[in-house]
C-alpha cells in the first residue's frame, strides 16, 4: 500500500510539474491529444513570430452603441447583449439601467442620446402599454423595445428571451442591415410571438455583424483587432519591441533599403 500511494503521490507531482504550452500567437493551451503535437505546434508558433514579430491588439474606437432598460425591475438580458456584441463584432457596448419614470419613451431616448455623446444609438428596453413590441427610428438612431408586449406562454424564460432577441433587431434595423434572407436570422421578417420564439438564436448571425462593421465606419468607428508587429512598424505606431522577434522586425522595417531607387536627372524635362 505505502508502494502504491507513494507512486501516486509522484505521478501527481509530475503531473502538476509537467509545463503546459500556451500558444502566443492564440493565446491558448495546446491540447496533448490534438491533431497536432506540441513540437509541430511550437514550430509553427516560431514561424510566425519570426515573420510578423507576434501580434499587437488594437482596441476598439469612435462611438459606441448603447443600450439602456428603464424597466423597474431590470434583468441581465442587456449585460449578455453585450457580452456577444463585443464578441461578435469586437466593439464595445454601453449598457444602463435606469427607470424612465413618466417621460415618454422616444424622449427619454433621446434625452440619453444627447447626454452620452458621441454614440452611435441607443436602443431602449421599456414597458408601456401604447407602444409597439418594436419601435424603430433610423433617422435618430433610436430602438424602442416594449418589454409588456413581450410577454406571455407558459415557458417563465421565454419573454426575456424574446426582449433579447428584440434588442438585436432593434441594432439591426436602426444600423442599416434590414430584413435578411438568411435563415435562422433574427433579422428575417418575424410577425408574431411564436415566429420569434421559433428562432434557436438570440442573436443576428456574423455574417450579418460583419456587414454592421462596414455601416458604423460612417462615424469613425474602430472594430478591435489584432495588428502584427510588423504592420505597425510599417505603419508608424509600433511601440519600442520588448523581445527578439520585435527587434528583428523592427529593424529589418526601419532599415535602409538595399537597392534604393536611383532617379536621374533630365535635362530635356526638367527634371
Amino acid at each position: 500500500m505505502k508502494i502504491t500511494i507513494a507512486t501516486l503521490l509522484a505521478a501527481l507531482s509530475i503531473g502538476v510539474l509537467a509545463e503546459e504550452y500556451i500558444s502566443p500567437i492564440t493565446g491558448k493551451p495546446v491540447p496533448k491529444d490534438g491533431p497536432y503535437t506540441v513540437e509541430q505546434i511550437k514550430a509553427r508558433d516560431e514561424r510566425v513570430l519570426k515573420k510578423t514579430g507576434g501580434f499587437l491588439l488594437q482596441k476598439a474606437a469612435g462611438p459606441e452603441a448603447m443600450v439602456i432598460d428603464s424597466r423597474a425591475k431590470a434583468t441581465l438580458t442587456i449585460d449578455e447583449v453585450a457580452r456577444v456584441y463585443k464578441l461578435g463584432c469586437k466593439l464595445n457596448m454601453n449598457t444602463e439601467k435606469t427607470v424612465r419614470g413618466n417621460e415618454a419613451p422616444l424622449k427619454f431616448a433621446q434625452k440619453k442620446m444627447a447626454e452620452k455623446k458621441p454614440l452611435m444609438l441607443v436602443v431602449v428596453i421599456e414597458g408601456a402599454d401604447e407602444w409597439p413590441a418594436l419601435s424603430v427610428f433610423p433617422e435618430e438612431r433610436i430602438g424602442l423595445v416594449n418589454a409588456d408586449k413581450l410577454k406571455g406562454g407558459e415557458d417563465p424564460s421565454a419573454p426575456e428571451t424574446r426582449v433579447s432577441k428584440e434588442i438585436w433587431r432593434a441594432l439591426g434595423f436602426v444600423g442599416g442591415i434590414g430584413f435578411s434572407h438568411m435563415e435562422n436570422d433574427m433579422m428575417q421578417p418575424y410577425y408574431t410571438l411564436e415566429e420569434i420564439d421559433g428562432n434557436m438564436h438570440n442573436y443576428i448571425q456574423p455574417m450579418n455583424m460583419a456587414k454592421w462593421g462596414a455601416l458604423w465606419k460612417r462615424f469613425g468607428v474602430k472594430k478591435e483587432m489584432k495588428v502584427p508587429y510588423r504592420v505597425a512598424c510599417q505603419q508608424g505606431w509600433a511601440p519600442a519591441p520588448t523581445n527578439e522577434y520585435q527587434k528583428a522586425v523592427w529593424n529589418e522595417v526601419r532599415a535602409a533599403p538595399k537597392n534604393p531607387m536611383k532617379i536621374k536627372f533630365d535635362p530635356k524635362k526638367g527634371r
